[in-house]
């Protein structure tokens, strides 16, 4: 077994990047393995042992594997962050509890309306971006927006797992449905700030989220030679 904590991960994926952006930020020493979508490593045997729901990001340690990137990233700072981390995920109740509900907000809400482009072009048919996809963006950001006319990050006026959590699924979505500054200016603000606060942003964040934009194109492109 690995002393270190292993962290299977693929850059693509908005929670696989909440999970690095984590570890990378309370100085985690994680064992990292690539997981090769292209390929259907996700689906192989020994993965679906590890996670029969063939998702990513999965992290095990101590002979336990978790599959959900909430669960990992709160255990992540639960488990290794000192006390400068505490403001990631407070021990006050209170404070827990906006965290939470934020990352509620994120899995029940943001990252659906990423599941709902998923189902539409890369395993549907569709050769535009459906209006009701640009609908559930718009209604999406309008929360967030709200939020952040109450504090300087997204739970309060520190960082926060809720902040990681929300930016790395927005960065992506933003690139799909373009966050405007003028209809948006507190999550333009917000935005700036997190590329200043999170080691690793460009490279684990910025980059990986136009290589999943690039991939709905590819797909829109190929959708319409099916229609052609």
């Amino acid at each position: 077994m690995s002393a270190r904590p292993i962290l299977y991960y693929a850059l693509f994926s908005p929670p696989a990047r909440a999970a690095l952006l984590t570890s990378k930020l309370i100085g985690l020493n994680v064992e990292l393995k690539a997981i090769n979508y292209a390929t259907q490593e996700h689906h192989s045997d020994w993965f679906l042992k590890v996670n029969p729901r063939h998702t990513v990001p999965v992290l095990v340690d101590q002979g336990a594997a978790l599959c959900d990137s909430h669960a990992i990233i709160t255990y992540m700072v639960n488990q290794y962050g000192q006390s400068q981390h505490e403001h990631l995920y407070p021990k006050d109740f209170l404070k827990r509890a906006v965290v939470d509900e934020r990352l509620y907000y994120e899995d029940g809400v943001l990252f659906q309306v990423i599941k709902d482009f998923v189902a539409r072009i890369l395993h549907g048919e569709d050769i535009e971006y459906h209006r009701k996809s640009i609908e559930l963006s718009h209604n999406a950001y309008s929360f967030l927006e709200e939020f952040l006319s109450r504090s300087s990050y997204v739970a309060g006026e520190q960082l926060s797992l809720a902040d990681i959590s929300i930016n790395t699924t927005l960065i992506t979505l933003h690139k799909l449905v373009p966050i405007e500054e003028r209809r948006y200016p507190r999550i333009c603000a917000w935005m700036q700030r997190m590329r200043d606060d999170l080691p690793g942003y460009e490279e684990i964040n910025e980059q990986s989220a136009q290589q999943l934009y690039q991939r709905f194109q590819n797909a829109l492109e190929y959708n319409m030679t099916k229609h052609a």
